[in-house]
């Protein structure tokens, strides 16, 4: 994911700002988030004051740029593994080289609502990438991603997504390089 946010925002390197672009890559996500440079510390907020006072804004700036911002909070997604097709949703299970995932929790552990997941939806049908939708199965409890995490702390409307890959944290992760080709596009269409 970091590769794809990356490559997306160099692509867009030159056009014309109508909006700050920000890409924000967190660390300590698997061993907690808490840290002073983890997803729940105050490090985000920081740095989007930083910005928009050095751009001569006020906090009241600050304050209305946050809630006019999306965020796409990006992280793998379980795609469908033959080996364990009863842990999966029978009707919501995302496949290799489907394209990108987002991902919906009833108890609320992804960003992603009916709205964000709709603006995302578009920003891949108009990159002319397929989207995937995940649901967790009822009665299995899933893990939580940094968009939840964040949006405790600032109000950002966003949605919770990722590329589908079998084995999600084992010693082989197996994933498709179409859906990175399609979350690079994605991405670059998300940052126009």
């Amino acid at each position: 994911m970091v590769h794809a946010g990356l490559e997306a925002l160099l692509a867009n390197a030159n056009e014309t700002l109508t909006a700050t672009r920000v890409l924000a890559i967190f660390d300590n996500e698997e061993t907690g988030s808490q840290t002073k440079q983890g997803a729940g510390s105050p490090f985000l907020s920081s740095i989007l004051q930083r910005i928009i006072l050095a751009q001569g804004g006020t906090m009241d700036d600050y304050f209305r740029a946050v809630e006019q911002a999306f965020m796409v909070s990006a992280d793998n997604a379980h795609a469908w593994h033959p080996n364990y097709g009863e842990k999966y949703d029978p009707t919501n299970h995302p496949v290799l080289g489907g394209g990108p995932v987002v991902k919906f929790n009833a108890a609320q552990k992804y960003a992603s609502d009916a709205v964000s997941a709709a603006v995302f939806s578009e920003i891949c049908a108009e990159a002319g990438v397929p989207c995937q939708r995940f649901v967790n199965h009822s009665d299995v409890a899933g893990g939580s991603t940094l968009g939840n995490i964040l949006a405790s702390s600032l109000p950002l409307r966003g949605v919770d997504m990722g590329n589908p890959i079998l084995g999600m944290h084992s010693c082989r992760e197996t994933a498709s390089t179409q859906d990175h080709t399609f979350c690079i596009k994605a991405f670059t269409q998300f940052y126009k």
